[in-house]
């Protein structure tokens, strides 16, 4: 009786402690990436992007995701450093955030090769401004030890709601365009590992 109770024990020991949920997962930068996309004269669509990405989802589901807004990259040197100056004001606001809590056992569910899609409703703090947002996701784990999240269709950043119109009318006025739109979509692939 002592050995079967003693085996039990060890039995769900083991299995608590290989479980997803009770794993730290930790955003993998090097594959990862988070991308907008800028409209200038209403018509010229240009990909853009956040080269150094920090996060985490810890044990009990809590996400929280660091974007280094000085590490924008448009593709051009001088719209990067206008980018900082004027529009996200880097030596003010140097990063933007993403806090969520995933739904309990969300990731205790997958198995390796499952495919989830989920939404998850969580605060952007940008340029001094919190706003809540809700991204429409696809969770694959692609191993024992590896997450992608990616979104499902992007989500859309409103100039207004984190007072930055200022600083896209003045990108607009550097680059004597006559409009650069103020909703900008956002996607990203992320990895996470544990």
């Amino acid at each position: 009786m002592r050995k079967s109770i003693l085996s039990l024990i060890t039995l769900l020991s083991f299995n608590l402690l290989s479980a997803p949920s009770f794993a730290d997962w930790h955003l993998d930068n090097d594959n990862s990436v988070l991308n907008f996309v800028s409209i200038k004269k209403g018509v010229i669509a240009e990909n853009h992007q956040f080269t150094v990405l920090q996060g985490r989802v810890n044990k009990q589901g809590k996400v929280e995701i660091n974007v280094d807004l000085t590490r924008v990259n448009t593709n051009i040197a001088i719209r990067d450093e206008r980018m900082k100056k004027f529009v996200f004001e880097t030596d003010k606001y140097a990063t933007a955030t993403f806090n969520a809590q995933l739904e309990k056992d969300m990731l205790l569910e997958l198995n390796v090769g499952d495919n989830k899609t989920a939404s998850v409703k969580g605060v952007l703090n940008f340029h001094g401004h919190s706003q809540d947002v809700t991204l429409e996701v696809m969770i694959s784990k692609l191993n024992k030890n590896t997450l992608l999240v990616a979104t499902l269709k992007p989500f859309f950043i409103k100039a207004d709601a984190f007072g930055v119109v200022a600083g896209i009318n003045k990108l607009k006025e550097l680059a004597s365009l006559p409009s650069i739109d103020y909703v900008v979509p956002v996607s990203f692939s992320v990895t996470f590992t544990n």
